[in-house]
């Protein structure tokens, strides 16, 4: 099957103004105190902001399977009963720990794919082999993630094949940043701007998780 032609990509609003290392590094740092972050409220709300930056970022969002994500992992924690009995159907009890442990986890996880989707660009080059191999690592997911054609379950293999087709023409994989036309270059205000925001947005709310508990 002949790969298909892409649709229009999105405008990178970001890339106006951060440098891709910066994004990436900045990105990065946000990970430590994203994990720590147990509350369900404070991590809900960074999963919308990381969401919003991801579509400034000219990023896709699809939403439903997000959607269905964090269900799915709820629905296999609630399976092991953890807690307060919230709810009994039959022999089926829904309690409040294992809801708020499949809850957490999926947003969690959420947050990371919603983090490397507006940190991650095609510019990005890291220094050495391991670099390199990182950067196009975290290229290709975002590419896979942006793409129009989706992997079916039920034709596995095919689907996946066709995916990878249609990103990656054989003979034009190339290296991640030769997408970019020129070197982006930082806007030091909005750059400190940018750290200072997102920092203060997820390590403020660690921060404000031990003040509350």
């Amino acid at each position: 099957m002949s790969p298909r032609k892409r649709g229009r990509r999105r405008t990178d609003h970001l890339a106006r103004y951060l440098a891709p290392p910066f994004r990436f590094w900045t990105g990065l740092a946000l990970i430590p105190a994203w994990f720590m972050i147990d509350l369900i409220v404070l991590k809900f709300l960074l999963v919308l902001l990381f969401a919003l930056t991801a579509g400034l970022a000219g990023k896709k969002i699809r939403y439903l399977y997000f959607f269905f994500l964090i269900g799915s992992i709820t629905f296999f924690h609630i399976l092991t009963p953890v807690g307060k009995i919230l709810a009994e159907i039959g022999p089926f009890r829904i309690t409040s720990g294992a809801l708020e442990t499949g809850v957490a986890k999926g947003l969690t996880l959420c947050g990371l794919v919603f983090l490397s989707l507006f940190s991650v660009t095609p510019a990005l080059k890291l220094p050495g082999r391991v670099g390199g191999l990182l950067a196009r690592m975290f290229y290709y997911f975002e590419e896979i993630l942006d793409g129009r054609k989706k992997i079916s379950a039920s034709n596995f293999i095919g689907s996946l094949d066709d995916v990878l087709l249609e990103l990656f023409p054989p003979g034009k994989l190339g290296e991640p940043g030769e997408a970019a036309a020129q070197e982006i270059r930082s806007n030091l205000a909005v750059s400190v701007l940018y750290l200072l925001f997102m920092g203060g947005a997820v390590w403020g709310s660690l921060l404000l998780q031990y003040l509350i508990v």
